[in-house]
């Protein structure tokens, strides 16, 4: 929680034209990620020791390939059509489904242990 809270502190600094924080493409994309950290890692008080293993195998695993699609992804929409993702939206939607499918292990495995 500590981590997702700096980074999205200092991400919230950078925008609103702070000099000690630059403000580039992958700000906002540390923001996203970082908030939905803060709010899965709320959910870890309540898991038992083998469940948080096995999350943060997937949660390191899943941060890992986040970084990879985000510095892949365009700036912008190029082209005539306009279509496709940008860094922005690759790292809304890879929060959002870490943030899904993080729950959704908490319960499954969760669940299983009992």
């Amino acid at each position: 929680m500590f981590v997702g809270g700096i980074v999205l502190g200092s991400g919230y600094l950078a925008i609103n034209d702070s000099k000690l924080f630059v403000y580039n493409s992958y700000t906002d994309s540390s923001m996203f990620l970082s908030l939905f950290l803060v709010v899965v890692s709320l959910f870890l008080f309540l898991v038992s020791d083998k469940v948080f293993i096995k999350w943060l195998k997937f949660a390191l695993l899943w941060f890992g390939l986040t970084i990879i699609l985000v510095i892949m992804a365009p700036v912008y929409r190029g082209g005539w059509l306009g279509i496709g993702p940008t860094k922005e939206s690759v790292s809304i939607w890879m929060g959002s489904l870490f943030a899904i499918l993080s729950l959704g292990q908490f319960i499954w495995y969760g669940r299983k242990n009992k």
